[in-house]
């Protein structure tokens, strides 16, 4: 009887598969969380009390693993790869100068625009707050946020910092 579910549960591996490969679409991961159902699902046939399909039975087990791959799967990365990510993406010493010295010329063309306006347009803009975050920060009307961050991006196209940024970039 063992025999025969072992057969029948090597029957199912290639659905198997395919199921996992549509979850996590990673062949390694859907290969591991495979190897982990047939495993457990092996080592429990004893316990398979038939009330449902051996196939339903086994597509729950692997959907348990894909879960607990999922979960696991953050705490698995080594730090090692983490610093080497960040050692390739940092900015260097160029990039950092650069970055200043935008920074200074948008906080120039910031300080050209009226107090309100300037306030709206950093909060919606460069904060990336929702409108009505801004709005009750600054007490108006969304009608009036709008009015005072499209008259801040206005001002800041024609302000002549922000045309020497255009021009940099180009």
């Amino acid at each position: 009887m063992a025999t025969a579910r072992s057969a029948e549960l090597a029957r199912l591996r290639p659905k198997l598969l395919a199921f996992a490969m549509r979850r996590v679409r990673d062949p390694e991961r859907a290969e591991d969380a495979v190897q982990e159902a047939l495993l457990a699902a092996l080592e429990d046939l004893d316990t398979y009390a038939g009330k449902s399909s051996l196939a339903t039975w086994l597509f729950g087990i692997l959907k348990h693993k894909i879960v607990d791959g999922v979960r696991r799967r953050p705490l698995e990365q080594p730090l090692e790869q983490d610093i080497d990510a960040m050692a390739h993406h940092a900015p260097g010493p160029e990039q950092s100068c650069a970055s200043r010295s935008v920074l200074s010329l948008v906080d120039r063309s910031l300080g050209r625009l009226p107090r309100r306006s300037a306030q709206a347009f950093v909060m919606r803009e460069v904060l990336g707050m929702e409108t009505d975050e801004v709005c009750s920060m600054l007490g108006v009307t969304p009608t009036n946020c709008w009015v005072l961050v499209h008259r801040a991006r206005l001002r800041l196209r024609a302000c002549p910092d922000v045309g020497q940024l255009a021009a940099e970039a180009g």
